[in-house]
Parts: C-alpha cells; sequence; structure tokens
C-alpha cells in the first residue's frame, strides 16, 4: 500500500499527463515557438527599462536564442516529466543560465503568459485562413470570368424557377466568402492586443512598459484591464462562430454540388484523380471531396458548442476551464485549413455540361414564370394571370409539349392578352438578359459584377499582405524568431 505522500504525488502526476496528453506534440511545438516569441520579448522590456540589469537581460535572450535553435532543428525539448511548455522553458533556461533564470518570471506569470501566446498562434493561423479565403474567392472570379455564357436554372424550393449565368451562381459564392473575409479581419483587429504585462490578475509592482512587448511582437495595443487580460476568451468563441460560418458556406456548397454531379442532374463532372474509387463497385467514383464539404463543418459547430459551454458561468479570474479549450481550437483551425484546401484545389477542375444545363434552364418550370411575367407586365391582374399560366403548363403536360412548341392560337386560349412576341419572352437569351437591374443575372450585369469583385479582391489582398508584413516583421526583429 502506498502511503498518503505517494497517492498524493500519484495523483498529481497523473493529473499533469493527463493535460499533456490533451495538447499533442503538434501543439505543445506550436506554443513553444511562441512562448519564445513572448518571452524574449519580455526579457529584452526588463532589461531595456532597467528593471533587471543589462548583462542578464543579455545572458537570457543569448539562451532564448539557443533554445529556439534547437526548436529550429527540430528537436523535442519537451520532457516527460514537464508539466507544460512553460515548465520546459524554465528548466531549459536554468540549464544555461542557472539560478538566473528566475529573472525571466519578473512581472509576468503563466496566466498572462498563455493568454498571449495563444493569441500570437491564433493570429498566424488568422492570417493563414485569410490567404486560403482570398484564394478561393480568386478561383471563383476565375470561374465566372470562364462561364460568362453558360446558361443554367436557378432553383427556388429545389424547383427550377428562372434562367441565371452559370457566373452568376459563382459570384454568389464569391460574396459570401467575402463577407467571411471581412468577418475575420474585423476580429483580427480585437484578437491583436496584448494581455503579457496583467500577470496573474492585478499587474505588477514593477515599472514595465507594456506597450514596448506590444510593438516587439506586433500587436496593435495592450489589453488595459489587468484581470479582463488574463481570463478573455471572446476570442475563442468569436473565431468559432466566424469558422461556423465559414463551414455553412462551405457545407452548402459542397451540397449543391453534390447534387450536380449525380447522374439525375448531370450538370458538372469531377475529374477521376479527384474521386475516390468505390471498395465494392470497382467502376464507381465516389465524390468523396464533396462529401467532406459538407460533413466536416459539424466538428467546428461542436467545437464551438464545446467553448460556449466550458466558458459560461465562469468567475473573472484565471483558471483551468481557459486551458481546456485549446485542443478545440487547434481542430477548429485544422478542419477549415483542410476545407479551404479542397475546395481550393477542386474546383478548377469541375467539368459542367452546357448543352444540359442549357436544356434544365428551357424547362417549362422556367418559362411558366416568364409567361407570368408577360401577362402581368401586359396589365393581366395576377389572379386571372396565374389561372391562365397555370391551365397553359397542364395543357402542355398531358400532350408532351414545351411552351415553345404551342402556336399563337393555342397560347390565346388561355389569355388575349398573348401576342407574337411571347416567343421572345420566352426565348433563352432574352430571358436571361431581362434581369439587367443592378446586382442581377444578366450578361451586362454579370460582367459589371465581376470588375467590381476584382477591385474588391485587389484592395483585399493588399490588405492582408500589410497584415502579414506588419506581423512577420516584428517577431523577425527578434534574434530568437524561428521561421514557420
Amino acid at each position: 500500500m502506498s502511503n498518503d505522500g505517494e497517492s498524493e504525488q500519484f495523483d498529481k502526476d497523473y493529473l499533469l499527463q493527463f493535460r499533456r496528453v490533451r495538447l499533442d506534440k503538434k501543439i505543445e511545438h506550436e506554443l513553444f515557438r511562441r512562448a519564445l516569441f513572448s518571452t524574449h520579448a519580455h526579457v529584452k522590456m526588463l532589461g531595456e527599462t532597467g528593471i533587471i540589469t543589462d548583462e542578464s537581460s543579455a545572458r537570457l535572450l543569448e539562451a532564448i536564442d539557443s533554445i529556439t535553435q534547437l526548436l529550429r532543428s527540430g528537436e523535442d525539448l519537451l520532457q516527460p516529466a514537464d508539466a507544460d511548455v512553460y515548465a520546459a522553458l524554465e528548466r531549459l533556461l536554468r540549464d544555461r543560465v542557472g539560478e538566473e533564470f528566475i529573472l525571466a518570471r519578473t512581472a509576468k506569470s503563466q496566466n498572462d503568459q498563455a493568454a498571449t501566446d495563444l493569441r500570437l498562434w491564433l493570429r498566424d493561423s488568422v492570417l493563414e485562413i485569410a490567404d486560403r479565403i482570398l484564394t478561393l474567392r480568386r478561383v471563383f472570379l476565375e470561374m465566372a470570368q470562364r462561364d460568362i455564357d453558360t446558361v443554367m436554372p436557378g432553383y427556388t424550393h429545389m424547383q427550377p424557377a428562372e434562367a441565371i449565368l452559370l457566373s452568376h451562381w459563382w459570384l454568389a459564392g464569391e460574396a459570401r466568402f467575402c463577407r467571411d473575409y471581412s468577418r475575420l479581419t474585423d476580429f483580427y483587429k480585437r484578437l491583436n492586443m496584448l494581455p503579457l504585462g496583467a500577470n496573474v490578475l492585478a499587474g505588477t509592482r514593477e515599472p514595465i512598459d507594456r506597450r514596448m512587448v506590444a510593438i516587439s511582437l506586433g500587436f496593435d495595443d495592450v489589453i488595459e484591464n489587468s484581470l479582463d487580460a488574463v481570463t478573455d476568451r471572446d476570442f475563442l468563441i468569436e473565431f468559432g462562430a466566424f469558422a461556423s460560418i465559414v463551414g455553412v458556406h462551405l457545407s452548402q456548397m459542397g451540397g449543391e454540388l453534390l447534387l450536380w454531379v449525380t447522374q439525375e442532374f448531370a450538370f458538372a463532372r469531377i475529374p477521376l484523380n479527384m474521386m475516390i474509387e468505390s471498395h465494392t463497385l470497382q467502376l464507381r467514383r465516389n465524390p468523396e471531396i464533396l462529401e467532406v464539404l459538407r460533413a466536416r463543418p459539424s466538428l467546428i459547430f461542436g467545437r464551438l458548442m464545446e467553448f460556449l459551454t466550458q466558458l459560461k458561468g465562469l468567475t473573472i479570474g484565471f483558471s483551468q476551464d481557459l486551458q481546456e479549450c485549446v485542443p478545440g481550437l487547434f481542430e477548429i483551425v485544422e478542419s477549415l485549413k483542410i476545407m479551404l484546401d479542397l475546395a481550393i484545389g477542386m474546383l478548377p477542375g469541375l467539368e459542367f455540361d452546357q448543352n444540359r444545363m442549357r436544356e434544365v434552364a428551357c424547362a417549362d418550370l422556367v418559362n411558366v414564370s416568364n409567361a407570368l411575367d408577360y401577362l402581368l407586365t401586359h396589365g393581366v391582374e395576377r389572379e386571372i394571370a396565374g389561372r391562365a399560366v397555370e391551365h397553359l403548363a397542364h395543357y402542355c403536360r398531358t400532350r408532351h409539349k414545351y411552351l415553345s412548341d404551342l402556336a399563337l392560337n393555342e397560347w390565346q386560349q388561355y389569355s388575349p392578352a398573348f401576342e407574337a412576341d411571347i416567343y421572345d419572352y420566352i426565348a433563352m437569351e432574352e430571358s436571361v438578359g431581362a434581369f439587367c437591374s443592378y446586382g442581377g443575372s444578366s450578361k451586362g450585369q454579370v460582367e459589371m459584377a465581376m470588375a467590381r469583385t476584382k477591385g474588391h479582391l485587389q484592395k483585399d489582398m493588399a490588405q492582408l499582405a500589410e497584415l502579414v508584413t506588419k506581423s512577420t516583421s516584428s517577431l523577425s526583429r527578434q534574434a530568437s524568431a524561428p521561421p514557420k
């Protein structure tokens, strides 16, 4: 039997190892990199403000640089006995500078440093995701430019409603991800605030310069209230909500394209090199990429709910609950990157059957809508016009005819308002070109929309380049900053 001391040690070790298991090696590596960034900036500030001597600061910075070199070489720096990356960092500093390592703790704690390092990592991830969203938007624009003459049916209630251009459909997708990009860069402003210097929760007695550290790490400013700084995890919920909206957009697109590649729709084909061979039906290829896009967002939704339930009801003060959110955040980021990469790689390879799409767009469910519009524009009351067109459609179905096949006298059996120009009105080119209002689906409006989209995209690309430059240049000024 173990005595009480051994039992207590066992329980403590078990808890520490459980925490380590929650953070796999990739997460630990990423957090270790940011711990080196933030520790370097903090120690440099301590030296420049005279809180520690220049000599001590120089020795600590040199030690941090040497540890960084080991990390860059791919060496696993964490040992099983290390409770977390911060325990490993202090052990490595002690090995190099002895008891002087304790000076690196001055005016900071794991509470404010953990909050800082998580923001540093998520900031880098946000920039990478923003770049992928811009790339996807560029793909949408290129597809719209390519398919400017392809006619397709637009749907309401999963029924063909009005003929539109495929380019208009691509631009609708681009518009959604344009909003996603705007949401992300707006979120970035609130994310890019420095918690470091808040210490445990009340600040510090030392005359530290928090803004010096913020500038060194590329933050826009500091989080003023020290208690808020160490405990704020609003950014987890906000990022999870953003990722969920992107997931919805990817899932909706994947679900619609899954219909389009079925034999029943036959609008599009995915190249064979992007299809997965069936295990049981050797000649069949399955569009599993689209199924992943449709299904994977549910994981993100679940993680968002996890954040909400983990953070609700917490007192304003640091607790381990805040760290329990970290694995879920990493999973959201990785899932979002994967889905965006799949979409970027798959969409340009889609091949569309223009004849099939035009055939469905010409179907009477589309032309019936045009016939109704014709009567309404010629002064027929809506109720009367609706009954006339409904009877006309029934007449065509029972005789296996299209509206375009009817003679003028057949049209006029149902309404004398029909004249010879009805054939022009239901012609495909006339039908598509009629929607000439701002933002409509006529070719002229779509071409103007593509020009505006190109301008917005170029502006957003310049904005992202500026954000990336600021983030990377500030860190590159540190001798210890490792490359991505």
